[in-house]
């Protein structure tokens, strides 16, 4: 396999190596712990990817986050775009960061001039992103883990303290692009919910407390917004809520246990107009 790998590989002087189609076939076919990344953005991906490969969009501005979130150093990375461009990019960010990355030359492009094998993803229901972004979080019947956070104004917001109402719990930050995308869902459901039984929640990982407060303001977000100083990647009430990815997205009863866990806010949607 290393004399098949390095016959094709054209090592960089940024450290990642150029594999062509054949190789970077070969080295997936027998390496079972190679990580296949598609740096494409969604909507690229959705028409047609390599088999198992991730989404992480280099061109989204929580493409290091995703990636140091979701990827093992211990284990190769195999990254390819359209026609390699972004890949090459995506590939010199990763080596930098200390994973062991291989790039497709020719990218998707030319592993399917080739005649290789693709999927199609793109009639996804919601319920698949919720296999693959939030199988890990809470269930229905689980008691919310209690917290204290400081809301916008510095006034301090504790879980608990909104028992007797159905509380939306959105975990989330400005740059996060899904997350963004997921606003207009957030500020309809809050537009016809009734206050006197339902109460928002939104958690941000924002990096910095400023930003967060003009996006909220600039977007109109009037509901409660609170601020995780720890942000995501220490967040402990992250964990207690197994937040992998965001947004995720909880719906607590007025009993304080969880009833929906989401990835999906219309999800959260459906289920508040059901009640």
């Amino acid at each position: 396999m290393l004399s098949l790998i390095s016959a094709f590989a054209l090592v960089s002087c940024k450290g990642y190596k150029d594999l062509e189609a054949s190789a970077f076939q070969q080295m997936l076919a027998g390496d079972p712990s190679a990580q296949l990344v598609d740096v494409r953005t969604p909507e690229e991906f959705a028409e047609g990817h390599l088999p198992g490969a991730a989404n992480i969009d280099w061109q989204a501005d929580d493409f290091r986050e995703k990636a140091a979130e979701s990827l093992d150093k211990g284990r190769p990375v195999m990254v390819y775009c359209r026609s390699g461009k972004r890949s090459a990019a995506a590939a010199a960010r990763l080596d930098g960061m200390g994973f062991r990355t291989y790039n497709l030359l020719g990218g998707y492009l030319k592993w399917t001039e080739e005649g290789r094998e693709t999927e199609v993803s793109g009639n996804e229901e919601p319920e698949d992103l919720d296999v693959l972004y939030g199988a890990d979080l809470l269930k229905p019947g689980t008691a919310a883990p209690d917290f204290t956070l400081s809301d916008l104004s510095g006034k301090e917001v504790r879980l608990s303290g909104l028992r007797g109402k159905t509380v939306v719990l959105d975990f989330w930050a400005t740059w996060c692009p899904d997350c963004r995308a997921e606003i207009p869902a957030l500020k309809a459901m809050y537009a016809v919910a009734d206050p006197s039984k339902v109460t928002f929640v939104s958690v941000s990982y924002d990096r910095d407390i400023e930003t967060l407060r003009k996006f909220v303001a600039e977007n109109g977000m009037p509901w409660v917004q609170l601020f995780d100083p720890a942000g995501k990647k220490d967040s402990g009430i992250g964990a207690d809520y197994h937040v992998k990815w965001i947004p995720s997205m909880y719906v607590i009863g007025p009993d304080g246990k969880v009833v929906l866990s989401t990835v999906v806010a219309s999800k959260v949607a459906a289920f508040l107009d059901g009640k």
